[in-house]
């Protein structure tokens, strides 16, 4: 093997890695905005469900007949 075709090869080599890294930082992205989708929708899915509870607490203690 001669120089030129070492430094050929490393070249090559050093394209593919950048072109994993590119890749690798595309994914972390997309991922990143998944998950920031998510966390949205469960705290909306969760604030939700504390109304739903507070109506019902509040619909229950209504309807409770009077302790005294």
């Amino acid at each position: 093997m001669t120089q030129s075709d070492a430094v050929t090869r490393i070249h090559a080599a050093i394209r593919r890695i950048e072109a994993a890294i590119d890749s690798r930082e595309q994914q972390t992205e997309a991922l990143r905005k998944r998950h920031a989708a998510l966390r949205d929708e469960v705290a909306q899915a969760v604030a939700a469900i504390d109304t739903l509870v507070a109506a019902q607490d509040g619909a229950d203690a209504s309807a409770a007949p009077d302790a005294r």
